[in-house]
């Protein structure tokens, strides 16, 4: 049997969450905001606009950076940065193991792994948020004589 992977997402609303972390670690790893902004999918000012609104709510800036140059800027975490860094993933692995228990005790009630292949579905079957596929998506049509056809969801 697989071992039991388990996602703990830490939010502090607004000062930090899972995202604003991956670009703390992205810009430690690349040296660069429009690098890491880059490896994730995101915007150069999006980006800026996270490291400004997280930089307004701590005591010191988490990123410093150098600009312009011949091979263009760099970026680097501050001592305050790679705090906030390493505290955000200290308290993910705390909560990890203080859950591990309760992980077990949720895998020791699964099915075998040949009964829950039987019950996968493609994403695109589900409805938004079901991760168990047991809500599938159901569109029916309806039509009245001179209309057009409307795509409509059953009532829940």
């Amino acid at each position: 049997m697989a071992e039991p992977d388990l996602s703990v997402q830490v939010r502090i609303p607004p000062l930090i969450g899972p995202g604003k972390i991956a670009l703390l670690e992205g810009i430690d790893r690349q040296g660069s905001i429009a690098a890491a902004a880059r490896t994730m999918g995101m915007a150069y000012p999006n980006a800026w606009k996270l490291l400004e609104s997280m930089n307004g709510h701590f005591r010191e800036p988490l990123v410093t950076r150098i600009i312009g140059g011949r091979r263009g800027g760099s970026a680097s975490l501050t001592p305050t940065g790679r705090a906030v860094l390493d505290i955000f993933r200290s308290m993910e692995t705390k909560a990890r193991i203080m859950f591990a228990s309760d992980v077990d005790a949720l895998t020791l009630l699964l099915a075998p792994a040949s009964a829950r292949q039987q019950n996968t579905c493609d994403a695109d079957e589900t409805d938004m948020g079901s991760a168990d596929c047991s809500v599938k998506k159901q569109t029916r049509v309806t039509h009245r004589p001179g209309t057009a056809p409307a795509a409509t969801r059953p009532p829940r």
